[in-house]
């Protein structure tokens, strides 16, 4: 009897303390547990791209002779050499190469995950101009311990770009008059690059973007600021922030493509180039493919259907912000108001 009480005491005890566990740790909200498995599904995505790059470099290699792959990995060596030759003229003081200076000064703004997405996006930066005949030469302005932290990842203390540290403002470092802030805010737009001027970009990600705070850093700085010329070029497109990389590529492709509309095809990514969303994007395509499949099972003889017409009115304050000339960026669907 004795040993029975005490069971049953042990075991109301745990249950106590697993209950007291479970009001002190809650479980995680369902948010942070998809977001967990979208960064593990995307970077096993990752891990077996680079898996199958290894695996093509390797049969390619078995196939050669050993001559033939001796010759291949040699040339390989040369070419990876002459890269970064280039990119350390480019990363000289007394360079000529076209100066971009990234403004890294908008650490307070962002939390980890922003702060290491911009990382990656500066990783990307340094990848495209190691493609570039003669790289730009990348400055980065600013930056924080927290972000040269995750920039070590990538081993960017090994890069060949300038690192101007110290200060809270890019125009420390350079003359204001040298300097152009590429803000999507400005009033000017860019048409031309000049290569005796140092372009700026700001360094924060999309998620963290507060309206203005590059327009504000720059005119606090008495910098000229300019914009892409987004609207002009693709007015269907309202929304006109783009990442560090994407902007960097931009001005990359200006620099030989004398065609604005085509230098903004092929730079920005398909969903920037209009109004429309990732989620509104695959509806639809999933609707075009619905209609397509529904099409060709239709009889030859069958009458077309007749659609229902409808009246469409926008909302009031969808009207005061259209008339303030504020860009729509929520969507589409929670604006109009269908009327039978």
């Amino acid at each position: 009897m004795i040993r029975q009480s005490e069971a049953s005491c042990d075991h109301f005890v745990s249950d106590s303390v697993l209950d007291a566990a479970a009001i002190t740790h809650p479980p995680p909200p369902a948010s942070l547990i998809i977001q967990t498995q979208r960064s593990e599904l995307s970077q096993r995505s990752r891990r077996s791209k680079r898996e199958q790059q290894k695996k093509v470099r390797y049969e390619l290699l078995h196939a050669m002779t050993a001559e033939k792959r001796n010759d291949y990995l040699n040339q390989e060596t040369v070419k990876k050499q002459e890269i970064q030759q280039r990119l350390k003229q480019a990363a000289a003081v007394d360079s000529s190469n076209q100066r971009i200076a990234i403004d890294l000064g908008f650490d307070s703004i962002m939390n980890d995950k922003e702060v290491r997405s911009l990382a990656n996006q500066l990783k990307f930066c340094y990848g495209a101009i190691k493609k570039m005949p003669e790289p730009f030469q990348l400055i980065f302005c600013n930056p924080s311990e927290r972000l040269e932290h995750f920039l070590e990842r990538f081993g960017a203390s090994h890069w060949h770009v300038q690192w101007r540290r110290d200060s809270t403002s890019v125009a420390d470092h350079f003359e204001p008059d040298q300097l152009v802030y590429l803000s999507p805010d400005s009033p000017n737009v860019l048409n031309k690059i000049d290569p005796e001027k140092i372009y700026v970009v700001g360094g924060i990600v999309d998620r963290s973007r507060k309206k203005g705070a590059t327009l504000n850093a720059a005119l606090e700085a008495g910098v000229t600021t300019v914009r892409l010329p987004i609207q002009e070029y693709i007015p269907e497109r309202l929304d006109h922030i783009l990442n560090v990389n994407t902007v960097l590529d931009v001005l990359i492709l200006s620099q030989d493509i004398d065609d604005w509309t085509r230098v903004l095809e092929l730079a920005l990514p398909r969903r920037k180039r209009s109004q429309v969303g990732r989620k509104a994007m695959r509806r639809r395509q999933k609707q075009q493919a619905f209609q397509a499949s529904f099409s060709s099972a239709q009889p030859k003889n069958a009458v077309p259907h007749q659609p229902v017409e409808h009246t469409v009115e926008l909302g009031g304050d969808v009207t005061e912000r259209l008339e303030e000339g504020l860009p729509p960026t929520e969507e589409l669907s929670l604006w109009l108001k269908e009327v039978a």
